[in-house]
């Protein structure tokens, strides 16, 4: 079949720019389309008279002696020499491919165009193509577009810049130039494969490059409901990591600042299996990113993940004397200022995330070990949570055998049914319009769990961020997306600013805990004699540590000094008093210090 009206095609087909001596622009009433023929063509192949113009063939077009082949076609009209009669081209450009829209940002600025166009497998897909593809030779586009599915005539693509530009449809949209909200009214939510909320159909997302596949979908919600989050009751810190997911497009809607929590402890403990079932929310597997990267890099991944969860595995892997300027960058929601090749500024990377992190070691004491000093600031964006409960990171194994068996378990949910809740939640919250974010979150903050017990700036920050993830998570049982009992996000969250405080001791501000190191001499150990209490570390109210025995040797400088305590070969209970370093000191051959 032809299309041939501008309805059919979207303000395609009947296009009849004169080539050689550029496009004549029609009148503001000719449909608001240039070089636009109002009246259908008479003829499903144009004569001459209405030549040159490019035509959109959905289906094959048998035309006598000729067969056309679907897709985009270029007839052409080439002048005869003397009185020889003028000689009628036809050149296949490329598969069917349609201009839907003019996009542009909310300044007027990043034009594009919205194409829709016919894959090799026969299916409809949709892209936003900025128009600066155009420029040069238009490699990059051909590039892009082939790799989406698009079969281009390599003797005629000089023809698809010219049909690109030919035409300015009639639609305008809003292009979103990175994920996230669309707006300040938050009523469309911009993922790089869709949009969701009631002002979807107003806003395309406009990239230079194909979709990325961070954002997949596989499963179903009931079966992601049953196997993930249906066994985060009971188990505090799964729980916190699924609310963290949920956070990010909520820190927009409470105007908080990007930031979240850093899970620490053994390996094998859950920790990245906790990672992986909160990126279940969002997508698969390739969802979660890595620490190995340089700064200027993670800009790039932070603002590919804008409102949304950023899952960070394993500090260990960046280098860290640059760890301290990635948690500021993160926190602080953009990249570092630039210059163009002219020396003006360059614009900078913005971005609003809930990150997820994990490790071995706490942020303080990697990057002791790069030669730099935690700051206040650094400790508030992104807290650190020991993932040290009953069974590793899980305090109820659902049944299971072990904590091992429950990871499985639950790693295997996870790359099995992924990417719903999140949509799900966003189809709840771009219509939620009618409650104060703001005033249900200082609701939260005031909850007695929440309080510290020293009053301190720092504390204070700590548990407003928890109180975020809590409000997010008690939203997605609102919604009917995770199943949970109401309030056990928010118990969740409580867990986790006690576990956050149990790691600065009674100090305040950076004189913290867990800035210090220790090391016991063998002397030392000898005269430890004290009875072993259980065999691992337990916070009590009377602020008493267990200590277990293992068998390690040497100076430990760098480990965190939970951990230290853990792997030293002591039997003995100690109060975290004594480990102050204004006490240590008078327990001769006991505890050494460093720093």
């Amino acid at each position: 079949m032809l299309t041939s009206t501008i309805e059919q095609v979207s303000g395609v087909s009947g296009v009849q720019p004169n080539i050689h001596a550029g496009f004549d622009d029609t009148p503001a009433d000719s449909a608001g389309v240039s070089g636009v023929s109002i009246e259908a063509p008479k003829a499903i192949i144009p004569g001459e008279s209405e030549r040159p113009v490019f035509r959109v063939l959905d289906d094959w077009i048998d035309d006598g002696d000729v067969k056309y082949r679907p897709g985009v076609w270029h007839f052409g009209i080439k002048p005869g020499r003397g009185e020889a009669p003028a000689m009628l081209t036809q050149q296949w450009v490329c598969s069917p491919l349609y201009l839907d829209a003019v996009t542009t940002d909310a300044h007027a600025n990043s034009f594009g165009r919205l194409l829709r166009f016919k894959t090799t497998l026969n299916k409809m897909r949709t892209w936003a193509m900025p128009m600066d593809l155009l420029r040069g030779d238009c490699s990059d586009l051909r590039g892009e577009l082939l790799a989406m599915g698009v079969e281009i005539d390599p003797y005629g693509r000089h023809h698809l810049a010219a049909y690109l530009q030919a035409i300015a449809p009639k639609r305008r949209i809003q292009c979103a130039l990175q994920t996230g909200w669309a707006g300040t009214d938050y009523k469309a939510f911009v993922l790089p494969d869709d949009v969701i909320g009631p002002k979807s159909a107003a806003v395309a997302y406009q990239s230079g490059e194909r979709g990325q596949d961070e954002y997949t979908v596989s499963g179903t919600l009931a079966g992601w409901q049953a196997g993930v989050a249906a066994q985060a009751v009971g188990n505090p810190l799964l729980t916190l990591a699924l609310c963290t997911a949920f956070a990010g497009p909520v820190l927009a809607r409470c105007n908080a600042e990007s930031g979240g929590i850093h899970f620490i402890g053994d390996s094998s403990t859950g920790k990245t299996t906790a990672i992986e079932a909160a990126c279940s929310v969002w997508g698969g597997p390739n969802f979660r990113r890595s620490w190995r990267a340089t700064g200027n890099g993670m800009e790039g991944v932070a603002a590919l993940f804008n409102d949304s969860l950023l899952a960070l595995d394993e500090i260990s892997e960046c280098d860290p004397r640059e760890v301290g300027a990635i948690v500021y960058a993160l926190g602080n929601g953009r990249g570092k200022q630039r210059a163009s090749r002219t020396g003006a500024a360059r614009a900078v990377a913005r971005w609003r995330c809930s990150v997820l992190s994990s490790g071995e070691r706490s942020i303080g004491t990697t990057m002791a070990e790069g030669g730099h000093r935690v700051k206040a600031g650094q400790s508030v964006r992104l807290l650190d949570v020991p993932a040290q409960r009953m069974h590793g990171a899980w305090d109820n194994l659902h049944q299971h055998a072990s904590g091992t068996v429950f990871s499985d378990a639950l790693k295997r949910e996870a790359i099995t049914n992924y990417g719903h809740a999140g949509r799900a939640f966003l189809e709840k919250l771009t219509r939620d319009h009618e409650a104060s974010f703001t005033e249900a979150l200082d609701a939260i903050k005031m909850l007695p769990e929440l309080q510290s017990a020293n009053d301190e700036g720092q504390a204070k920050r700590a548990a407003a961020r928890f109180a975020i993830l809590a409000l997010a998570g008690e939203l997605a049982t609102d919604y009917g997306v995770t199943g949970w009992p109401e309030g056990e996000a928010t118990k969740a969250a409580a867990v986790g600013f006690a576990a956050w405080q149990s790691l600065r001791g009674k100090g305040r501000g950076n004189k913290s805990i867990q800035l210090q190191r220790y090391d016991v001499s063998p002397a030392g150990q000898v005269q430890a004699k004290w009875a072993q209490q259980t065999n691992k570390i337990e916070t009590k109210h009377d602020g008493l540590y267990y200590v277990m025995v293992a068998n390690h040797n040497g100076d430990t400088r760098g480990n965190d000094w939970y951990t230290d305590l853990i792997c030293l070969s002591i039997d003995a209970t100690a109060s975290k008093d004594l480990l102050d370093k204004s006490v240590a000191p008078n327990l001769p051959g006991l505890v050494r210090i460093f720093g």
